[in-house]
């Protein structure tokens, strides 16, 4: 494969093998440093973030939150507004993955934060009923504390759970993302080696074969170049983020989602910036890039917007569950509230522009003032 052919940086990977125990020691102790940042008493927050985070560490967070750096930071910018919005949070982890990258111990997790939507968070209106925020992450560790964190938070679901939607109807079915089927991607047993290697090459092949696309019009012959049905299973889920939804099998994942993609950037690929992850852990796969996919925005009505011809970056991970021959499943966030703005389309701003025309009421306000003769007015 010619460098112009590997679109997606993919001939280089070079699989580094993990020691086992040391793999599994790094996995809890990131559950451990996350779930006090979700479930630890308010006063104990900065404490939990001092003892779990490098003073330094790189936080890059969905928009419109962005990059930030050291833990002043995050708490100012990250945890504190989350907590306050959802103060009964609890963490439920669906995904927990390690590995070495660029000689890096990295660990992937993929889960719901779960609780009563108390406080406006970034805008979007509190209601003050249960609710549950996707996260996808992957975090860097050394000596004991994360030192990077990528953290996506699907924030135009909450949006949506918040009776909000300032975009085109997802063609996709928005539902709440499922755990593997297999309920075992809590990795906290040693994995094989081999069986790793195979996980993650395979997931990068299918990437590689991404790359075969034409950028011409996505005709079945286009989309048979890429030769996808080899890799993925006939029946895959497909777990895409809010604004493109989830779908089932290959018929509804190329209606829904690849055809109006390739539509939209039809020169699609990755960049020499590279994967912050790149991990195989059994028959689960986690890769990730900050910018590190672009394309063209040239066709298509993706998320309704019109073509811009803006060159844009993407920040997305995918969270992978393979069997011995396939990829069965796949969880792939994407900050599409970032990649919109770089289309021209604000969807905080949107999302206030309908909150004060719409001028809603909290749920409890509702019923005291439509309660009937017994109700009474505070």
């Amino acid at each position: 494969m010619t460098t112009a052919q590997d679109k997606y940086f993919t001939a280089a990977f070079q699989f580094s093998p993990v020691e086992q125990a040391e793999n599994i020691v790094a996995k809890r102790r990131v559950m451990s440093i996350m779930a006090d940042m979700a479930e630890a008493p308010p006063a104990q927050l900065e404490a939990a973030a001092r003892s779990g985070f490098a003073h330094d560490a790189a936080l890059n967070v969905t928009h419109p939150i962005n990059e930030l750096r050291g833990i002043d930071a995050g708490l100012a910018q990250l945890w504190r507004p989350l907590r306050r919005a959802l103060p009964d949070m609890e963490r439920r982890e669906h995904i927990v993955a390690g590995g070495t990258y660029r000689e890096g111990s990295w660990i992937a997790c993929m889960g719901h934060y779960l609780g009563n939507f108390a406080e406006d968070l970034l805008g979007i209106p509190a209601t003050r009923g249960l609710v549950h925020l996707r996260f996808c992450e992957g975090h860097e560790l050394r000596d004991g504390r994360i030192v990077t964190s990528y953290i996506f938070l699907d924030l135009l679901d909450l949006m949506r759970q918040a009776g909000y939607w300032p975009i085109a109807p997802s063609l996709g079915s928005e539902i709440r993302w499922m755990p593997p089927r297999t309920l075992d991607g809590v990795i906290l047993q040693p994995q094989d080696e081999a069986r790793s290697r195979r996980t993650i090459e395979s997931v990068l092949k299918m990437h590689a074969a991404l790359g075969k696309f034409s950028g011409g019009a996505p005709t079945r012959e286009a989309l048979d170049e890429m030769e996808q049905a080899a890799h993925w299973h006939k029946d895959f889920m497909w777990y895409g983020p809010a604004g493109i939804g989830t779908t089932r099998g290959f018929p509804a994942y190329e209606d829904y989602h690849q055809i109006p993609f390739l539509l939209a950037f039809p020169d699609r690929g990755g960049s020499a910036q590279g994967h912050f992850i790149r991990i195989g852990d059994g028959y689960y796969a986690v890769t990730g890039g900050w910018g590190y996919l672009r394309a063209t925005h040239t066709g298509g009505e993706l998320f309704g917007a019109s073509p811009t011809g803006k060159r844009v970056k993407m920040r997305v991970m995918d969270f992978y569950r393979c069997d011995d021959e396939t990829i069965v499943e796949n969880w792939i966030p994407i900050d599409v509230p970032h990649l919109l703005l770089q289309m021209g389309v604000d969807v905080f701003g949107r999302m206030r522009h309908q909150f004060r025309q719409r001028g809603p009421l909290r749920a409890s306000d509702w019923l005291i003032r439509h309660g009937g003769a017994e109700s009474t007015e505070i």
